[in-house]
């Protein structure tokens, strides 16, 4: 009974802060993760989430952040994603070195080792995709040049995560030597496999054209959900998989527009209105108010280090394209907000004895405050010159 309890002073929760922060005219991403905040304090926590409640919640947010990539893929402009490319490549590829170098610099000069530096300066270097795109998606500019650029950057940023996760595991965490030779043939053995996905998902459709929405939202559910799967079964990750799902359903029905439509929709329902609420939750729900009371000016240079390090490393992008400097600090804040894989990596490094119970709380809640603060920024800049998004 208290999973029930749990799912709805989740959906409550949302659905109040929500309207909310829509009145006030603020992101509704930070009324989420704000409403997870609450549910997640103690006294609260303690009653509302028992009986394996925590670990439904955490699976619907798993499922969610899927889904919403999946949106993304279905929803955004190819044409502008490819026309991006090399800007968005250049942006991952500055926006992760630029704070890796500020954190590993920064723990080697107050005198940590090697492996501990890593690990802070990658942690840094991380960007959540998905809290990303749905500040993009609430402020009308997923479809944009803006809104291409952020999401193709996510996207390689995402390789970044997972040369991150293989190197950590081979330096400290245990792993071999076999994380990172086998990676390019793992990302060999995923794109064959979404090319004959691709192709299987044009003769299906095509199979089942005119047969009605139920069908054709099985089959998607089934399409997408195999290829992430593999996806993370191969050790890209989930995500990867997710929205390269999204794009090739797109190219699968540019020629069924009314089936393309209802697809479109009967996703956006589900994902918007059930799903997502619980990843955003999820971010408040997990966090460890004790963290609050450690080391504030460890959390503070951080926090400022992930913060200055993402939008220098972004406006370096500036000096090799033609882009606005404008634009490139806006697409920086949106590189801001970090995720999950950093503080798992960080927390297995923590068990091992590899970094200080300091740097760990540091790392967790520099991860949420830069959540928290960027879609402020992103959602302002965006409203205040519109231009920026072309």
């Amino acid at each position: 009974m208290s999973v029930y309890i749990a799912l709805v002073a989740v959906l409550l929760s949302t659905i109040v802060l929500n309207e909310t922060f829509r009145r006030l005219k603020l992101p509704s991403v930070v009324g989420q993760i704000l409403g997870g905040l609450i549910l997640g304090v103690p006294l609260i926590k303690h009653y509302l989430f028992q009986d394996g409640s925590l670990e439904t919640i955490g699976f619907l947010a798993d499922i969610g952040i899927i889904f919403l990539l999946i949106l993304v893929g279905l929803e955004i402009d190819i044409d502008k994603i490819k026309a991006s490319s090399k800007d968005a490549a250049l942006i991952a590829l500055f926006a992760s070195i630029t704070p890796f170098l500020f954190g590993f610099l920064f723990l080697r000069f107050i005198g940590y080792d090697m492996v501990a530096s890593f690990i802070f300066g990658g942690a840094l270097s991380i960007t959540a995709e998905g809290t990303t795109v749905k500040v993009l998606m609430d402020s009308n500019a997923l479809n944009t040049r803006l809104g291409a650029l952020v999401v193709s950057a996510g996207t390689m940023d995402d390789i970044v995560e997972v040369l991150f996760l293989s190197i950590s595991t081979i330096i400290g965490l245990g792993g071999g030597y076999s994380e990172i030779i086998y990676l390019p043939l793992q990302l060999l053995i995923f794109v064959v496999s979404a090319y004959l996905g691709f192709r299987a998902i044009e003769w299906v459709l095509g199979v089942i054209d005119g047969r009605g929405d139920v069908e054709l939202f099985s089959v998607t559910l089934l399409f997408v959900l195999s290829l992430a799967t593999l996806s993370d079964y191969l050790k890209i990750g989930s995500l990867i998989g997710a929205i390269v799902a999204g794009f090739a359903l797109q190219l699968s029905l540019k020629d069924h527009g009314a089936e393309k439509d209802d697809l479109l929709n009967m996703i956006k329902v589900m994902t918007l209105g059930f799903l997502v609420p619980f990843f955003f939750v999820n971010i408040g729900l997990n966090f460890d108010y004790s963290y609050l009371l450690t080391n504030i000016p460890m959390i503070a240079i951080t926090t400022l280090l992930a913060i200055v390090g993402k939008l220098i490393g972004t406006m370096i992008v500036g000096f090799f394209s033609d882009l606005r400097w404008r634009k490139l600090y806006v697409i920086g804040w949106g590189m801001n907000s970090r995720g999950a894989v950093e503080l798992v990596v960080a927390l297995m490094a923590l068990q091992k004895g590899l970094i200080s119970e300091d740097i760990y709380a540091a790392l967790v809640v520099m991860a949420l405050i830069t959540t928290l603060v960027f879609p402020f920024v992103l959602d302002n800049e965006i409203k205040n010159d519109r231009s920026l998004l072309d």
